[in-house]
């Protein structure tokens, strides 16, 4: 009798024990499965943004043509002369060489400081002295609010301004571009390409139109950077002087 319940107990636990090790086999195979899905569906990373500081000749040779090729009238005015320089490629590429100026600061309304960014591209395989062009990119406004009855000066923080949009928009958006990033946020939730930038860090550095939307005929627009190099555009409605956060979109599109 005792052998037989013996038996009986170690037939069990044997039994127990292939089932256990057929679900540790039917586990490892179902996560050995999604791996390879995981793998097949993933799209390559696009390779990292490189940078780097402008060589002497680079440097001295927009120093050069600066001065002798480019009045104050097409730079938008006396310059503070310290150009900033965008240096950057991708691994493989060339590199591509830029050169921005900024005016001096100036009121363009009563609540509004404005300077004007030149661009400027460099082409090393041009001759001496012919390596430096206008970019065919539009003069850029950078304006910023301004201390009442203070001189303009220049800003850590600018925005760029489109000229099609109004001076006193641009002014309120200014001053409510947080409160509208904070509104905004809730949009993001229900946009599947925002929903993971919901708490990201952002900071305003554009303000444009926007085409008209269905209940909105009356559009501006928010451009947004984050602190992981990605770009939001907000949607504002305009109605009777109020501004409403009203849509949102973080394609790739819209970092264009």
């Amino acid at each position: 009798m005792r052998r037989a319940v013996l038996c009986a107990a170690l037939l069990a636990a044997g039994v127990a024990g292939a089932a256990f090790a057929a679900g540790l086999a039917y586990a490892a195979t179902g996560a050995a499965r999604a791996a390879t899905g995981a793998t097949r569906t993933s799209t390559p990373a696009q390779a990292p943004m490189q940078e780097r500081e402008p060589t002497d000749e680079e440097r001295s040779s927009f120093n050069d043509y600066y001065r002798e090729q480019v009045p104050a009238q097409v730079s938008g005015g006396p310059s503070l002369f310290a150009p900033a320089f965008d240096i950057q490629r991708r691994r493989g590429e060339p590199w591509r060489v830029l050169a921005r100026v900024d005016s001096s600061p100036r009121h363009y309304t009563a609540e509004l400081c404005r300077q004007v960014r030149t661009s400027y591209i460099y082409d090393a395989r041009a001759s001496k002295g012919e390596r430096w062009t206008p970019s065919a990119a539009a003069p850029e406004w950078q304006v910023w609010l301004a201390t009442p009855k203070v001189i303009c000066t220049a800003a850590q923080y600018t925005v760029q301004m489109h000229p099609a949009v109004h001076a006193d928009d641009v002014t309120a958006l200014l001053r409510q571009h947080k409160e509208l990033l904070a509104r905004a946020r809730l949009l993001f939730a229900g946009n599947s390409s925002c929903a993971r930038q919901r708490a990201l860090t952002f900071r305003l550095s554009a303000i444009e139109p926007a085409p008209p939307a269905n209940g909105a005929p009356v559009m501006l627009g928010l451009v947004f950077d984050s602190d992981r190099d990605t770009r939001v555009r907000v949607g504002v409605r305009k109605s009777r002087g109020e501004y409403v956060a009203w849509s949102v979109n973080c394609s790739a599109d819209a970092a264009g």
